[in-house]
């Protein structure tokens, strides 16, 4: 199995000098997947990464290809097998930095389950406003199509039931690709306060790979079982 990261490789928690590992770092060290494909168009964070695989997991570096430059420009050049089953975990720190044709790119022809950020709450609610814009169009490109509109100006609708309109076509626009995806799979994140950040959506062409996800749901962050998730 392959996996695939649009994501950058860690943070520093705000007000200390403790580093917490990323998306990849974290696939890197925790699992082992038969390949790993960065992207990273940051050069500042590229360099932190390819630095910080280089030191942390030696024993994996020849698993691994590291892709410099906008994901959106160099997904048909990066040389993604498409043989075998892949993950792809795409975790945007906005919608700006990925498309779905990209995500279309990274799937046709070949069997990809996703995981991805969808950021409803730090990315689009707080935004939307913005989007609606005539001459704005990131979450068109974020979403693959601009039915998202329509519901907007009607405002026939509350806020938060745009919202989740806004959520359930880009789940439309998935299935157009092939996947099961619903909504009862995504996994909500928020802060303390209890305010949505993001929603980890899973999609798979196989029931199979929803069977397992929604077993994983069972699971908690410190290994203890949910019963009712």
């Amino acid at each position: 199995m392959s996996i695939y990261l649009l994501a950058r490789g860690g943070c520093r928690i705000r007000g200390t000098q403790k580093e917490i590992d990323g998306s990849p770092l974290v696939a890197l060290l925790g699992f082992d997947f038969a390949k790993y494909f960065f992207f990273e168009a940051d050069s500042a964070c590229f360099e932190a990464l390819d630095g910080r695989v280089k030191r942390r997991a030696p024993g994996k570096w020849e698993n691994v290809k590291m892709i410099p430059g906008d994901c959106n420009a160099t997904i048909e050049e990066a040389g993604l097998p498409s043989e075998g089953l892949g993950l792809a975990f795409i975790d945007p720190t906005g919608i700006s930095q990925i498309s779905f044709d990209t995500v279309r790119t990274l799937t046709t022809g070949r069997k990809i389950d996703l995981i991805i950020n969808f950021p409803e709450g730090m990315g689009i609610r707080m935004n939307l406003h913005q989007y609606a814009q005539p001459d704005e169009s990131a979450l068109t490109r974020f979403m693959g199509s601009a039915r998202w509109r329509e519901r907007y100006r009607q405002s026939l609708t509350s806020f938060d039931q745009v919202c989740k309109e806004i959520a359930n076509e880009y789940l439309d626009n998935l299935r157009s690709l092939g996947y099961l995806a619903v909504d009862s799979d995504w996994v909500p994140v928020r802060t303390d306060q209890n305010t949505l950040l993001y929603y980890l959506l899973f999609a798979s062409k196989n029931p199979r790979g929803n069977d397992f996800w929604r077993k994983i749901k069972r699971i908690g962050p410190h290994g203890e079982r949910v019963l009712f998730p």
